[in-house]
C-alpha cells in the first residue's frame, strides 16, 4: 500500500480517484490474506489468475451491484500496473458481471434553478466557474486551462474555445448566463501576468487548479442551496452530464432535442459514437418518468 500511495502521488488523479483507488486496493489486500493465509508483495507474492476470479466470485457472493465490482476491479487493475506493470499485463483478467447500462442522471429543473440562485451568493469568479459548468458543460481541465485569449464575447453573441482531451481544441458558444458572469469577472477580475482566465482570489493570484474548481462546484456552491438539493451535487462532471441530457431530451420536452452531432461538437467529443455511447440511453429518471406515465384501466371503460 506505502508503494501504492507513491506511485498515485506521482500521477495527476483526482483526490476521489486516489481515495477510491485506496479503498479498493486495501480490500482486495485483506481479502487476498484471509484466503491465502500470507502477506500480499506482487513482487515475491504474485497475484495470479485465479485470484481474481475468485475475488470476483466472493465480491458477487455479498451481494454487491455489477457497477460497484466493475468499479473495484477497475481499481485493482490500475493499482496492480502501477505497483508491477509487467505482471499485472501477464494476468487473464475475468470477465465482470454486466450492470444495465443507462446514461448518467441529470438534474432536475428545480434543482438547477436552485444552484443558479445560490450563484448570486458567491463571488463573481465562483458563480462564473459554477455556470461555465452549467451551460458549457467543459471538464475541470478543460476549464483550468482556460485562457483570456480563448474568450470572445460581444453583448449577442460569444465563443470559448477549450482545450480537451489529447489537448484536442474545440469552440463552444457562450450563451446569455456565460456572458453576463464573464462580463462580471473581467470587471474585477485582478491584473496577473499569466494568461488564464481563472484565478485565485488571493495574492499572487495564480491560476485556479481542478481541485479548486471542484471545490467551487461543491462545497462552497453547496453553502447556499437546501440541504437534498446539495446532497445530489457530485462536482463538475455533473453539471456536464445534465448538460448534455437536457440538450438530447429537449429540456425534458420543452423544446425539440438537440441533434447528436452538435451535442458532441459542444461537449468537445472527437467522434459522436462517444457522446451516443454514453449518452444516447435512458437515464433511471427517464424510465421513472415513462413508467409513471403508464396508468391502469381508466375509470369509465368497458372491456
Amino acid at each position: 500500500m506505502t508503494r501504492l500511495r507513491e506511485r498515485l502521488a506521482e500521477d495527476d488523479l483526482a483526490a476521489e480517484t486516489v481515495k477510491r483507488t485506496v479503498i479498493d486496493a486495501r480490500q482486495f489486500e485483506e481479502w487476498y490474506r484471509g484466503t491465502a493465509g500470507q502477506e500480499l508483495d506482487p513482487e515475491t507474492v504474485p497475484v495470479v489468475n485465479v485470484d481474481l476470479s475468485e475475488y470476483r466470485g466472493w465480491l458477487q457472493r455479498h451481494d454487491m451491484q455489477p457497477s460497484t465490482i466493475q468499479r473495484k476491479f477497475a481499481s485493482l487493475r490500475k493499482a496492480l500496473m502501477l505497483v508491477c506493470p509487467e505482471r499485472a499485463l501477464r494476468l487473464r483478467w475475468p470477465k465482470l458481471p454486466q450492470a444495465q447500462a443507462t446514461a448518467p442522471s441529470g438534474l432536475t429543473r428545480n434543482e438547477r434553478n436552485a444552484i443558479l440562485r445560490a450563484c448570486e451568493q458567491l463571488s463573481a469568479r465562483d458563480a462564473l466557474v459554477v455556470k461555465l459548468a452549467l451551460f458549457t458543460g467543459a471538464r475541470s481541465s478543460s476549464l483550468a486551462n482556460l485562457r483570456l485569449s480563448d474568450v470572445e464575447i460581444g453583448p449577442r453573441s460569444g465563443n470559448l474555445t477549450f482545450r480537451g482531451k489529447g489537448n484536442r481544441q474545440y469552440t463552444t458558444p457562450a450563451n446569455r448566463e456565460v456572458r453576463e458572469a464573464l462580463t462580471a469577472f473581467l470587471a474585477e477580475r485582478p491584473p496577473v501576468s499569466h494568461d488564464f482566465l481563472l484565478v485565485q482570489e488571493r495574492w499572487p493570484h495564480g491560476r485556479c487548479s481542478r481541485w479548486l474548481l471542484h471545490d467551487i462546484a461543491h462545497r462552497r456552491l453547496a453553502r447556499h442551496l437546501p440541504a437534498e438539493v446539495a446532497k445530489r451535487l457530485k462536482g463538475l462532471h455533473a453539471f456536464r452530464h445534465d448538460l448534455a441530457r437536457r440538450l438530447l431530451s429537449g429540456d425534458e420536452g420543452r423544446r425539440p432535442p438537440t441533434p447528436l452531432a452538435d451535442v458532441a461538437a459542444i461537449l468537445g467529443h472527437a467522434d459522436v459514437r462517444v457522446t451516443a455511447g454514453i449518452y444516447a440511453r435512458p437515464s433511471p429518471e427517464d424510465m421513472r418518468r415513462a413508467l409513471d406515465g403508464v396508468v391502469g384501466e381508466e375509470e369509465g371503460t368497458e372491456d
